[in-house]
């Protein structure tokens, strides 16, 4: 359906670049289960946050887990953090959503997208209609990378057009496709989502 915008013109005057912070942000949503694993082996070796983690298995309190998002936990224990927010996610995932508008804090910003992609109920609407109100460029850069994972091809248009917004400000930003669809028409850079879509995420290299 898109295949007119996402060129191969497109992509040659867009080429993707490695060794971004959004890069790697990407690479802990695309494989969230690294994150535990480099968590357990650190662990192992050091019981720095062995306490800590012994209390957030019996935390509830929503006020306290979006503390800890905000960078108020041991990196080590952020997986357990982001298990104790599922598991009250009706009642969390507004508050993270209204957070992400307004919020300058990097740790935040970053821990909420990693839940917002890996959550079983699609936010992609939310996400698509508060694009304009996101007052941090760091957060609207990795929102358009969520929205890569969890949105359809009907996101395309509105991704490019941030795309082109990014790119007339800060001159280094290039774009990158994820398509889960091996049978995919549009122009591939890397065959590396599992999802039967494909749309548009960002990198700016100007963070």
């Amino acid at each position: 359906m898109y295949k007119n915008i996402l060129t191969k013109k497109f992509f040659k005057d867009n080429p993707v670049k490695d060794l971004t912070v959004q890069q790697f942000v990407y690479a802990q949503i695309e494989t969230p289960e690294l994150s535990q694993i480099a968590s357990d082996i650190v662990r192992s070796h050091d019981k720095r946050a062995d306490e800590e983690r012994e209390r957030l298995l019996r935390e509830s309190d929503p006020d306290i887990l979006l503390k800890m998002l905000r960078g108020k936990s041991d990196p080590i224990n952020h997986h357990i953090v982001f298990q104790k927010v599922l598991e009250q996610e009706e009642v969390i995932i507004p508050r993270i959503l209204g957070m992400l508008k307004t919020s300058l804090n990097v740790v935040f910003i970053e821990n909420a997208v990693k839940i917002l992609a890996n959550t079983g109920k699609d936010y992609s609407e939310d996400l698509l209609k508060m694009l304009d109100e996101i007052r941090s460029p760091y957060a609207l850069s990795l929102t358009c990378i969520t929205l890569g994972f969890i949105a359809d091809e009907d996101a395309i248009p509105v991704l490019l057009k941030k795309y082109n917004e990014f790119k007339s400000i800060f001159p280094g930003t290039v774009a990158f496709i994820i398509c889960g669809n091996a049978n995919c028409v549009y122009p591939v850079v890397y065959l590396i989502s599992a999802r039967l879509m494909a749309s548009v995420a960002y990198f700016n290299l100007a963070f």
